[in-house]
Formats: C-alpha cells, structure tokens, sequence
C-alpha cells in the first residue's frame, strides 16, 4: 500500500509508540520466563518453547518496526532530491513487511494451541480444528508471498490482486483464538466446577479472567485488521496493520506476566503451603465422578514449571 509522506509518517509514529508499550511487556515477560519468582535466580526448569517463541516475536516486531521506518526515511529523502518525482517504494519491500507480520501472528497462534493442547491433558482430538486453522494460515501466507513475488514480472494475475489471499488468513487467525479461547475458558470452568468442594478455586476463575484479558486483546487487533481490508482508506488499513504486531506481541505477554504475579501473590498470602498458585494445573480427563482430592491433581501447566525453587 503506498501512502503520501504526510500519512506515512504518523503511521510508523503510531507503530514506535506501540512498540514502546510492547517492549516494557517483553522485558517483563522475559523476566518471569527466566527468574524464580522470589528474585533473580534463574529458573531450573525454563520453558524454553514459550522462550522461544517470545524472541522469535519480539524478532519480528523488530523487524518490522524498523523495515517500515527505514522506507520512510528513503521516501522523505527522495522527496527532498526529487520533489517532482512521486516514489514508488520497490514490491519486494511490501513483501517482507507482510511477511514478518504474518509471521508474528502464527507465531503467537503455535503458543495458543499449545496451551490447549496441554489444559485438554496433551489430548491431539482437541486440537486438530485449531491445526488445521494454522496451516491454512500458514499456506495463505507462503501463497501471498509467491503471488506478489510473480506480480512484480506479471501485474495482472486474475481479477483480483494478490493481496486477497489475505482475506483467509486473518479469517483463520481469528476463528482459532475463538476456538481455543472458548475451549480453554470451557475447560478451565469444568475443573473449578469439580474441584470447589476440595479447594479454592479462585486462581481458576483468575485465569479465565487473563484468557479473557489476552484474547480480547488479540482477537480484537486482528478482527479489526480484518474489517479495514473492507474499507476504502488506505490510511486506516496501514495504520492497524502496523498497530497489529505490537499489540499481538503485547497480548502474548500479557498472559505470562498476569499468571506469574498471581503466583507471587498466592505465594505470600499461603506462605505456610509451598505448592499454593505455584502452578496452574489441570488432571488429563475427567472421570463421570469426583471422589476424593487426587480427582482435582494436575499432570502440567500452563507456562511455568513445578515448584518455585529458591524461595
């Protein structure tokens, strides 16, 4: 999408500001994913996939932020040597743009139906509807790149652009969080429901809360991503577009930064029970009957390992 220098500008203004909040995010998050809740100790059993894959978003954000500031500075200074020349910023540029900020969000969807994966007790049925959404992202996004790629030799490829391909994407973007929130939330509900009469519940109904939190923030970003493609101002496309990536990447935080200050927070209230919030746990499926304590143990969490060693 080409814009005049005057609306470029303010939108990768608008892109550093969202960067800004979410690089306090990452920091924070990076902090609880690698030290021990009680101080700066790193971890014994770091999760090193939600490690990852946190870099990795924080990687694209980078990326990003800075492939758009840097044609925006080559078109300022075009237009101080050329004034009378209009620029055309180079296809393949936009093309890695998208790129990147596809990426992010599949990379943020890998984290989600993990973390299905692991609430449902490591079931594979559960999560094959929230795969299959992945890879049709995923093949929507290698599509987009090959479509533009050959519209740079070809510029009429069909009646419609290559950016259509697009319209998939955020479409199975949007209903896999949809499902996996629902499913997550669901779930999550059944063992509070089960587990009321042996223990407090209240970090469950806390971590439905944070689901909530972190999901309608990303499912409102790319929803929102989603209806500009509908519009008619180029401005208002750009400017969610470059709003999109931060606010994922901040959603993605969001989540480990709340669960890790609950723990703190149970921590120092049951002081006198180590195993008190220092996990959020699920048991692999329920049987038709509760009948003693064990009915509500867990077999994995969420993010953070078992225990909080050193404290």
């Amino acid at each position: 999408m080409v814009l005049p220098l005057h609306e470029e500008i303010p939108v990768v203004f608008a892109g550093a500001l969202a960067f800004g909040l979410y690089f306090s995010t990452f920091l924070s998050c990076g902090r609880w994913l690698l030290f021990e809740d009680g101080g700066w100790k790193a971890r014994r059993d770091i999760k090193w996939l939600t490690v990852i894959i946190a870099v990795l978003i924080f990687g694209c954000n980078v990326t990003f932020l800075a492939w758009n500031l840097r044609w925006t500075m080559v078109k300022a200074l075009h237009m101080v040597n050329d004034p009378d020349i209009v620029y055309q910023m180079p296809e393949w540029a936009d093309i890695v743009s998208c790129t990147v900020e596809n990426s992010n969000v599949l990379l943020a969807d890998i984290t989600v139906i993990y973390r299905c994966w692991i609430v449902y007790g490591q079931s594979a049925s559960v999560i094959m509807v929230p795969i299959f959404l992945w890879f049709a992202a995923f093949l929507c996004n290698v599509l987009q790149i090959y479509l533009r790629a050959a519209h740079i030799t070809s510029p009429i490829i069909g009646p419609y652009s290559p950016g259509v391909v697009l319209m998939p994407f955020w479409i199975s973007t949007i209903l896999l969080n949809a499902y996996v929130s629902v499913g997550l939330i669901r779930r999550i509900y059944q063992t509070a429901k089960k587990c009321k009469f042996f223990m407090s519940i209240e970090h469950l109904h806390f971590v439905i809360q944070i689901i909530s939190e972190s999901g309608v923030l990303y499912f409102s970003i790319t929803l929102a991503h989603f209806l500009s493609w509908f519009g008619k101002s180029t401005f208002s496309t750009t400017i969610i577009s470059v709003l999109n990536a931060p606010v994922v990447g901040i959603a993605f935080n969001w989540f480990v930064i709340r669960v890790a200050m609950n723990k703190v927070e149970n921590a120092k209230e049951d002081s006198y029970d180590q195993q008190s919030g220092s996990a959020i746990k699920f048991n692999t499926p329920f049987s038709s009957e509760v009948s003693d304590d064990t009915a509500c143990a867990g077999t994995a969490d969420i993010i953070f390992p078992k225990g909080n060693e050193g404290r």
